[in-house]
């Protein structure tokens, strides 16, 4: 009897452990001043470093073809760099007139600045986390402009909302370009996994973000993924938007 029993204990599998995967992240400690960049952190950065995160880690394990990599690297820094030049070509505009017209313009206090953490699970999402700071920077010099007098009211109040809203419309469009490229590599047959080019767009024109009176571009919906893809994108399951 005792030995029917070793029998059917040594039949027994082993139970497998469960792996939680360990990714790295750099945790950064930053100063927002302004409720505009307060608000795109809130809204947008955590999400948007989850996209960069499946952007820089996932994407290269299961598409193969270097091309197609560089069209969607090329796509998501040609959003970031436009961005950042945009913001630094207003800020140099406002500082040049202050200048000009001898005006000093004087560190402002704030009632409501706040330090946030950012958890940087990859080097892009510190270039997204770039954006919201000099977006921090821009709305300072336009307070300090609006005190000094050579900002109007109305003004003020539309460059505040035009470059929040462009902050958190370049999130969108990155998380946008992430997912269509997810969605093209699971469309593809096996036949066409390494010979057709990933497809960015889905048939609709991509909308410029950042237009005073537009919304952020909408986010395409994260497709399904294949059995392969899913596989390949596990080791980013522990990053938490």
């Amino acid at each position: 009897m005792a030995d029917k029993t070793e029998v059917k204990k040594a039949e027994i599998p082993a139970a497998k452990r469960k792996i939680e995967f360990s990714n790295p992240y750099i945790q950064k400690t930053i100063s927002l001043n302004t409720t505009p960049a307060q608000l795109a952190f809130d809204t947008a950065f955590d999400e948007c470093a989850v996209s960069m995160r499946n952007l820089s880690a996932v994407l290269p394990t299961i598409i193969k073809n270097q091309s197609d990599m560089m069209a969607v690297n090329g796509a998501v820094d040609h959003l970031i760099n436009k961005a950042l030049a945009e913001l630094r070509k207003v800020a140099a505009q406002i500082k040049k007139i202050a200048d000009d017209n001898g005006i000093e313009m004087g560190r402002l206090s704030y009632t409501n600045a706040a330090t946030v953490e950012a958890k940087l699970t990859c080097h892009k999402a510190g270039q997204y986390l770039q954006i919201i700071t000099e977006l921090d920077e821009l709305i300072c010099l336009v307070h300090s402009a609006w005190f000094a007098g050579f900002i109007a009211d109305d003004v003020k109040s539309s460059m505040e909302r035009k470059w929040r809203r462009k902050a958190i419309g370049v999130a969108a469009e990155i998380k946008s370009i992430t997912n269509r490229a997810f969605k093209a590599h699971n469309n593809k047959g096996p036949d066409q996994e390494h010979d057709d080019d990933l497809t960015l767009t889905d048939g609709a024109s991509t909308t410029e973000t950042g237009t005073e009176g537009s919304e952020p571009a909408a986010t395409a919906t994260k497709p399904k993924r294949t059995k392969k893809a899913a596989a390949a994108a596990q080791p980013a399951e522990a990053v938490v938007a």
